[in-house]
């Protein structure tokens, strides 16, 4: 088995042709290009067994040459860009059985009618051009594809570059990405060959992706959790980043920003050992980035929370269909903005920055011996604080929640956000108690505190735009809804007391 540690950049034809005269190919090249045609056949089930199991099989056609790969997807931790792949070389057009029963997913393939049904599902076709580039201390080979996957009658193309580490630090893969993307506009992707063949096959269009768990060894040093937690984190990010693209799906905003805060919130957390430089560059893009997917979360956040409750209750008031259409003007107008997002250079710099940063950042080679100390730390240590001391920060704000004003209530569901995302991360590291009930619960806290800050921003919102309109009908209507809501608040609050007494129960190892 090896393990393919790769990026993937989408580009148009234009940009392909400017790649493959790119000077960084002439300055680093150590063996003249190759390029050849090459076709793949994906073999699967009817049912799709093996995507089930996240494993993909391919026969790959060179030539006369017949090359089997077997591919599966690494844990959250190892990032998107990581996978394990093993490759066989055989003889026929169909898949040889025989290593696939004897390798690492020998159990899946002993199945004897799975094996029965294998059957081709779809292909890719493409003209590759293979550069491999490097010097003494690494090796990278920029692969350039230019063809189509097809399946059945359908097809799409394909048009990217991928660098797949042949030798040497994981973060020379992101450096040498950033000086391609200096010149040459492009798009980090996730989404490979297979996963557009299944796609196209059933006519899926991508769907929002919650974040995995973060698994951490019981002696994993703090620097290390760090680099697993980051991995996560873009991850996440990015398995959403093509659904916001071809579908411009609210929960695809939502798991973006909730990425993005997840990021942060690990900075914070391990801040006493990333205070340099390139993290502070990386605080402020990643807020710039929050703030620009934020209009759009808040224009659904407005949308789902405050108008559609109310949507048939208020239906034949004066105005009320008028300001709803003023607000999902909003909404699309942020939506467009979000969409374009995705298409600016600077969003691609951030996502290369923050993975060469996770793999080798200045805070893994400051030299600072203090520093060297903390990261070699074992993780649970700072864990064991940092639950104990958010947990202690958020049942301050709780035991007396009714007393705060909407600002300090919106302080204390972020004190409760920051502790869901510490017990996110850390939980594995314990033994005991029942992590997804603890996320779950405060999860659950967190979304009714989330709906009373709602109900408070919502109330200057609506009598701004109401009266900038000047419409006495949007006026009224918006009073309307302000009011409703505005008698929900002491239930709500109720409500957050007994979400709390449910986490309260839960067993928390750390304490």
């Amino acid at each position: 088995m090896s393990t393919e540690t790769e990026l993937k950049l989408q580009l148009d034809s234009a940009a392909m042709r400017r790649l493959r005269r790119h000077p960084l190919i002439h300055r680093w090249i150590l063996a003249k290009a190759v390029t050849r045609r090459e076709v793949s056949v994906y073999f699967d089930t009817p049912d799709f067994r093996l995507r089930s199991h996240k494993a993909v099989l391919r026969v790959r056609h060179i030539g006369r040459r017949r090359i089997q790969t077997l591919k599966t997807a690494a844990d959250a931790s190892a990032g998107e860009w990581t996978r394990h792949e093993w490759e066989w070389e055989i003889n026929g057009d169909a898949p040889d059985l025989v290593p696939l029963k004897s390798g690492a997913m020998g159990a899946l393939f002993a199945d004897d009618r799975l094996l029965q049904q294998l059957q081709p599902v779809f292909s890719t076709d493409v003209r590759r051009t293979a550069y491999r580039l490097g010097d003494g201390a690494w090796e990278v080979e920029l692969v350039l594809d230019d063809g189509r996957v097809v399946a059945g009658e359908r097809a799409v193309p394909i048009s990217e570059a991928e660098l797949e580490l042949k030798r040497g630090e994981a973060r020379r893969l992101f450096s040498l990405a950033r000086e391609f993307h200096a010149d040459i506009p492009t798009r980090l992707a996730v989404t490979t060959k297979a996963q557009r063949g299944y796609a196209l096959l059933e006519g899926e269009k991508p769907r929002p992706v919650k974040a995995a768990a973060v698994t951490l060894p019981q002696d994993i040093a703090s620097g290390e959790a760090l680099r697993r937690i980051t991995r996560s984190c873009v991850s996440h990010f990015l398995a959403n980043q093509d659904c916001l693209a071809a579908t411009q799906e609210p929960e695809a905003v939502h798991q973006m920003r909730v990425a993005l805060r997840r990021i942060r919130s690990a900075m914070n957390i391990f801040k006493t050992l990333i205070d340099t430089p390139d993290t502070a560059w990386l605080r402020e893009e990643l807020r710039w980035l929050g703030g620009r997917l934020g209009k759009a979360r808040d224009a659904d956040v407005f949308i789902q929370e405050i108008l559609q409750p109310v949507a048939g209750i208020f239906a034949e008031i004066p105005g009320f269909a008028a300001l709803r259409a003023d607000f999902d003007t909003r909404r699309q107008a942020a939506y467009d903005e979000a969409a374009d997002l995705l298409d600016q250079p600077r969003l691609t710099e951030l996502l290369l920055r923050l993975g060469e940063w996770s793999e080798g950042g200045d805070w893994l080679d400051s030299g600072d011996a203090d520093r060297r100390m903390l990261l070699d730390q074992p993780a649970k240590c700072l864990a064991q604080t940092t639950l104990a001391g958010r947990g202690r920060k958020a049942r301050r704000g709780l035991r007396r929640l009714r007393e705060l004003d909407p600002a300090a209530r919106h302080q204390v569901r972020i004190n409760i956000k920051k502790l869901r995302y510490a017990v996110d991360f850390f939980s594995s590291l314990y033994q005991q108690g029942k992590p997804k009930k603890m996320v779950a619960a405060l999860g659950t806290l967190q979304d009714r505190l989330g709906l009373l800050n709602d109900i408070s921003v919502s109330q200057s919102l609506l009598r701004h735009h109401a009266e900038q309109t000047g419409d006495p009908e949007r006026i009224w209507a918006a009073g309307a809804v302000a009011g409703w809501h505005i008698a929900r608040v002491d239930e709500l609050l109720d409500q957050a007391a007994d979400d709390w007494k449910a986490y309260d129960r839960l067993q928390r190892p750390w304490e």
